[in-house]
């Protein structure tokens, strides 16, 4: 049952599939900072998620607790499967942890731990809180085999069974409402924070790190190496400004699926040292890098929010964002940044070259767009929000369960 739900102190079971130092994508860091945040407002976060490398099994960080589980079946090359362990380990640590612990909320992230966060709601009788990342219909552009429409049952069934579902932009609210036919007041729309990691203070030299940066105009982007982010946009944007611009230099950040594939194609193209896919970088890294960058691109198909862009907006570098989904509410053309058209590299190619004629004129855009997205976006009123709407969800499970409101709401 219920625990202590004060607006003050609550216990919230947070379940993620990936988090820090277990970084697949923007998921790990939006959990952890919202997590961070949370803490700072009294309340006690236990985050289960899965145990990478020689992680360790438990830690603490102020009123983070991280609890580590391996899958049941560890070693299952079918990530379904593997999932499915997942999900059974998620949920034996949860029920002993409840023993000496009395959660109020449990709020997962995408469908990965769904089916365990639906069997801990109704075990331990609390409130289930979604919050959709995107869809497997919007990164596909469709469901097409049957591992795509798998994962979107679960994504269904996720939706239906939850209290309340959290999406990043308007954008992801109506694609979920057309895609699961979810009612419109179970939605509530929370922006990501964008504030980027300090790292004013570290010890090594970006361009003694990466020498091949030194003396050039840097084009920075970072991503899931997936074929959404769009990648291969800038990939053909970059042949056409090999010659005309040999200044420049472009670095890709990140890991996935199609990392090995882009690597050999700029090398088939001519371009290696030109385009540089650098894969997986730490926190340290990737804000290094950043700041160090004359222009940033995020050429993305499908892009719930943006939570890199808006990093990267943030450092006041000058951006160019895709005019799609959740990344159209980050800028406005030529004022706090730059649109370009998704899978067209000559839009790409033309914003690029504008920025490289008028740099002055292209910094005052980048600061004007540090300063929009800070007023803009925040994890701590994404926190805030998120608390609140822990709040009403605890207030109408426990009407709808016959609690008394006074005697739900008031602290142990």
């Amino acid at each position: 049952m219920i625990g202590s739900q004060s607006q003050k102190e609550k216990t919230i079971l947070m379940l993620s599939w990936e988090y820090p130092p277990h970084i697949i994508g923007g998921l790990a860091r939006h959990v952890h900072a919202l997590s961070t945040e949370l803490a700072k407002g009294n309340q006690q976060i236990h985050v289960i998620t899965s145990k990478p490398y020689n992680s360790q099994d438990y830690e603490n960080h102020g009123s983070v607790h991280v609890h580590r589980v391996n899958p049941i079946n560890d070693l299952d090359p079918d990530f379904l499967s593997w999932m499915g362990g997942l999900n059974l380990a998620v949920i034996e640590e949860a029920l002993r942890t409840a023993k000496h612990i009395g959660f109020d909320v449990v709020h997962t992230h995408d469908w990965m731990t769904g089916p365990a966060a639906d069997f801990i709601s109704r075990t331990l009788d609390i409130p289930l809180i979604a919050t959709v990342h995107g869809t497997e219909f919007g990164r596909n552009k469709g469901i097409y085999t049957e591992l795509q429409q798998f994962i979107s049952r679960k994504e269904n069934e996720l939706f239906h069974s939850a209290d309340e579902i959290i999406v990043v932009s308007d954008f992801m609210k109506a694609e979920v409402i057309s895609l699961f036919k979810v009612p419109n007041n179970k939605i509530t729309v929370i922006p990501n924070g964008a504030l980027l990691e300090k790292s004013d203070e570290h010890d090594f030299d970006i361009e003694e790190l990466y020498p091949f940066i030194s003396g050039k105009k840097l084009v920075f982007s970072i991503g899931r190496i997936v074929k959404e982010k769009g990648f291969q946009t800038l990939i053909e944007a970059a042949e056409h400004l090999k010659h005309k611009a040999p200044e420049l230099c472009f670095v890709v950040a990140g890991n996935g699926p199609l990392l090995e594939e882009y690597r050999d194609k700029v090398v088939e193209m001519g371009m290696d040292g030109f385009v540089n896919f650098i894969g997986f970088v730490n926190e340290e890294i990737r804000s290094s890098l950043m700041k160090r960058s004359d222009v940033a691109v995020f050429a993305s198909s499908y892009e719930p929010f943006g939570l890199a862009a808006a990093e990267a907006i943030s450092a006041g570098v000058p951006t160019v964002v895709a005019k799609t989904g959740g990344l159209q509410t980050l800028i406005e053309d030529f004022i706090t940044g730059f649109y370009m058209q998704p899978g067209n590299e000559q839009s790409l190619v033309h914003i690029i070259n504008w920025i490289l004629e008028n740099e002055a004129t292209a910094k005052e855009i980048g600061r004007n767009g540090m300063i929009s997205v800070h007023d803009k976006f925040s994890w701590e009123r994404n926190a805030k929000s998120t608390d609140t709407l822990y709040i009403r969800a605890i207030s109408n499970y426990c009407h709808k369960e016959g609690i008394n409101e006074d005697e739900c709401l008031s602290q142990n």
